[in-house]
């Protein structure tokens, strides 16, 4: 039986738990950060709600805001890929667009390609591995943006992970992000793990993680695309 460490949430993963767990995986699921929602410009955007007729949505984490605002189902609104679009589209929203491929640059060609230069708002993280803002303005475009959530990373290994590690090896390692493919090294530097690490395959939701994750040193890696069990779950961040 080969052994999977999941590095995100049970609650974001537990489909793909048990999916992985019927195909004969022992499964470990370890989260690397929390999120926290930051509500400051909420009343700020929520006295423009009428005015709204396009949002970008650059992760699943920002979808929450949708909630709070109180504008027409019929509303365009921008996702990085399918994952993302379909958690939107159960909120009750009818027009979602997203790039056949799943990826910021995509999303980027996308809009551009598609629509003419128009008022976007831009919802996202604390940290941003695409400048949306920067890229759409070039071409015209009027983003208001706001920071909506931000993430808190972890400080420590669990004890049950440490205790796992001690008598087991884990075959492959499942990356979601840049941000946890940097709190995991972090934390494999910590615990003087980056040797057993290395035993493993890391891989990697697209091909720009990977190479980063080559970069820093983890010698066996591939992508989420490669392997039809995980690209079935996750082809967006």
């Amino acid at each position: 039986m080969k052994n999977i460490l999941i590095t995100r949430s049970k609650n974001r993963s537990k489909k793909l738990k048990e999916a992985l767990e019927s195909s004969g995986y022992r499964v470990f699921m370890e989260p690397l950060f929390s999120i926290k929602k930051i509500l400051t410009a909420l009343d700020y955007v929520k006295n423009n709600a009428p005015t709204i007729s396009n949002i970008l949505i650059s992760s699943a984490n920002a979808i929450y805001i949708l909630k709070e605002l109180n504008i027409p189902k019929e509303t365009n609104i921008y996702a990085v890929g399918s994952s993302t679009a379909n958690k939107i589209k159960k909120l009750g929203y009818n027009n979602i667009f997203y790039p056949k491929k799943s990826s910021g640059l995509e999303l980027y060609k996308f809009i551009i390609q598609n629509i003419a230069p128009q008022t976007i708002y831009y919802f996202h993280g604390e940290k941003i591995s695409f400048d949306f803002k920067k890229k759409l303005q070039k071409k015209g475009f009027e983003i208001n943006n706001f920071e909506v959530y931000k993430t808190s990373e972890i400080k420590n290994f669990s004890k049950n992970l440490r205790d796992f590690i001690a008598n087991n090896k884990f075959e492959e390692i499942l990356i979601f992000s840049q941000n946890s493919l940097e709190i995991f090294n972090k934390m494999c530097k910590k615990y003087n793990l980056v040797e057993y690490f290395n035993y493993s395959s890391t891989i990697c939701l697209s091909k720009k993680i990977e190479k980063n994750a080559q970069k820093i040193g983890f010698k066996k890696t591939q992508i989420f695309q490669k392997i039809p069990a995980l690209n079935k779950f996750y082809d967006t961040r």
